[in-house]
């Protein structure tokens, strides 16, 4: 089953929310945004919406969504970010984000070695990445024996690569991409308790990765 086909069974909302928890991490500015994966490219209109992008450019792979972008992107393209070219001058934009993009690749360290040509010495990149090490995912392996794939969510049946805080990590390391913030979603039937403890006690608590099902990455180039 190709790409495409397994992200056209998945309900609009998944392309159509605006990312907040990633427009926050980009401040004011007439900045040049590329998203790759930008859906219905809601997120990248907010980002202009709110005067912190003059340009805004995305790809991606859903047809469907894809071709009403034309009047509210810059520029867009439709396709496989693995298999086509980015069409764009290398150092051009001030940021690249990848919303919960980079587990749905083949390779994604090959995404981000392309896609880094195309950022500006001092961009940065924003990422979401989801984290296997969530506690539902390790509760239902260890006592029901289950791994089981659904339409969204952490065990996305379109998932390739899974993730913990420190293969994240390892990913920009080795594409020469510092991190410069690393943020957790927390998740779960606990969450807003865990949300309280977790601003006043942060790093001091052994288990916070367990609660996290994803990390928002801020990187930059440079070791």
């Amino acid at each position: 089953m190709s790409k495409s086909i397994l992200y056209g069974e998945k309900d609009k909302s998944y392309f159509s929310n605006i990312r907040w928890d990633i427009a926050d991490l980009i401040p004011e500015g007439n900045h040049a945004i590329l998203e790759i994966g930008c859906g219905n490219g809601a997120t990248l209109k907010a980002l202009k919406e709110t005067n912190k992008a003059c340009e805004i450019f995305g790809i991606e792979i859903n047809e469907d969504f894809a071709m009403n972008l034309s009047q509210d992107l810059d520029r867009f393209f439709i396709g496989d970010v693995e298999s086509i070219e980015p069409p764009f001058n290398e150092k051009y934009f001030d940021y690249i984000i990848y919303g919960d993009v980079l587990e749905h690749m083949i390779y994604p360290n090959k995404i981000l070695e392309k896609y880094n040509k195309l950022l500006k010495d001092d961009g940065f990149i924003i990422a979401s990445i989801p984290n296997i090490k969530f506690f539902i995912v390790l509760l239902r392996l260890i006592f029901f024996d289950e791994f089981k794939y659904i339409n969204s969510g952490i065990l996305d049946q379109s998932h390739l690569r899974f993730f913990t805080k420190k293969e994240i990590k390892r990913m920009f390391e080795n594409e020469n991409l510092k991190i410069i913030q690393i943020k957790p979603n927390l998740g779960g039937p606990i969450k807003n308790i865990y949300k309280k403890y977790y601003q006043i006690f942060g790093k001091l608590l052994p288990f916070n990765s367990f609660f996290t099902i994803q990390y928002i990455v801020k990187a930059k180039k440079g070791s």
